[in-house]
């Protein structure tokens, strides 16, 4: 009996362990934030949150004409004030585990990331997983837009981020996460997607705008800001972009545009599927200057075939080859341009320099910003042709050749 006793007290105190539920939140008392938008103007900075209306969501089958999300602003002379300001405006505590970009206005960059990153680091709940992007004009604007067929606008952003980078390669999303490491890495620069608005201008915030197959403005991707240190610099445009992720060895699957002809001033009529790109990068110290050696490899298959000549002839094949890599070298020489324009080593020039000579970097890392834009890049582009598509002609040329019989 005595035995059984000890037992059932021992069993009795292991519960006292348990952890129980003391932390707990409801849900009916927090505000989910999906996005966030950081803006500064007169000294004095606006946060902005997105927050999701879970009551519209669950009813929007019904016939709701309530908006999914609602935004609002605070206003600080510190970052950190801004975003605490915010228990003022909202009946509920903000819970950030599902926040999924975070969009940064010009002038916002200008002034430096730093107290972003600072206040995003501090906060155990923000996700490090969350998209950055840079806002041309206000970043709240970008929080407001109705992003249709989505139902909330933060979650169509990351993911329109997504399948650009699938489909043309033109941006490369950026977490929180890999922003901060390369911002901390030895260049300290980093190439953060842009959005703006593209159509009318009008604002389409409203519910109503939702009847139109087409909405009067919508949120778009396109150049690539610039960052140094924490600072924007400059953007690149968006085919300078995508030089630029040729550059860093962050093309995938593309698509660009050729001319028929080689060396000569006619408009591009045709375009190849780019399947596979790889890009080596070798730096050197060359005559008193550093030299990177950049050499591309790319396999591509026709995507519009609309020159005369047909593929199946090897010399054609050959000929395409060499227009690829015209293009392509092209393409990169313009990222190129870019960043030595702005003297914003995003392309990771330094970082190479820094793991093969190490002893180097430690003598001119101060003095980096000032060297890179005097680099010596070669772009070499071998370009290969996996397949001539299901028919070696164009469809005109097929057309004409039917009638001939």
């Amino acid at each position: 009996m005595n035995r059984a006793a000890t037992r059932l007290l021992l069993l009795l105190a292991s519960l006292l362990l348990l952890p129980g539920c003391w932390n707990r939140v409801e849900l009916n008392e927090i505000a989910i934030v999906s996005a966030t938008g950081v803006d500064w103007h007169d000294g004095i900075w606006e946060v902005s949150f997105q927050t999701i209306v879970p009551q519209a969501m669950a009813s929007r089958t019904g016939g709701s004409q309530r908006a999914e999300v609602n935004v609002f602003s605070t206003k600080g002379d510190l970052y950190s004030a801004a975003v605490s300001r915010a228990s003022q405006e909202m009946s509920r505590g903000l819970f950030f585990a599902h926040n999924q970009i975070i969009v940064v206005g010009e002038e916002a960059a200008r002034r430096g990331l730093g107290p972003v990153m600072e206040v995003y680091l501090r906060n155990p709940d923000n996700r490090m997983t969350a998209n950055i992007f840079l806002a041309k004009g206000k970043a709240r604007r970008m929080l407001e837009q109705l992003v249709l067929p989505e139902q909330i606008p933060g979650a169509a952003i990351q993911r329109m981020a997504n399948n650009e980078e699938q489909e043309s390669f033109s941006f490369r999303p950026m977490s929180m996460h890999a922003t901060m490491l390369e911002l901390l890495e030895g260049t300290q620069a980093v190439g953060i997607p842009g959005l703006t608005l593209a159509g009318t201008g009008q604002s389409a915030d409203s519910i109503k705008q939702l009847g139109r197959t087409r909405l009067p403005s919508q949120v778009r991707l396109e150049q690539l800001g610039l960052i140094v240190g924490d600072q924007l610099v400059g953007w690149a445009s968006t085919e300078q972009s995508r030089g630029i992720m040729w550059l860093s060895n962050h093309i995938g699957k593309t698509t660009i545009s050729i001319p028929c002809e080689p060396d000569k001033a006619t408009p591009k009529q045709t375009s190849v599927s780019i399947m596979k790109s790889t890009t080596a990068r070798k730096p050197e110290w060359h005559n008193g200057k550093w030299r990177m050696h950049v050499d591309i490899k790319v396999e591509a298959v026709p995507g519009e075939y609309n020159c005369s000549k047909k593929l199946e002839l090897r010399g054609q094949m050959n000929a395409i080859e060499q227009l690829i890599e015209q293009e392509v070298h092209k393409i990169a020489m313009n990222g190129w341009k870019a960043v030595r324009k702005h003297r914003a080593d995003v392309i990771g020039f330094g970082d190479l320099i820094r793991k093969k000579y190490p002893r180097q970097w430690k003598d001119i890392r101060g003095e980096w910003r000032e060297m890179f834009p005097q680099t010596d890049v070669i772009v070499t582009v071998k370009a290969n042709m996996m397949s001539g598509g299901k028919d070696a002609s164009n469809f005109k040329k097929m057309q004409e050749d039917a009638r001939s019989k």
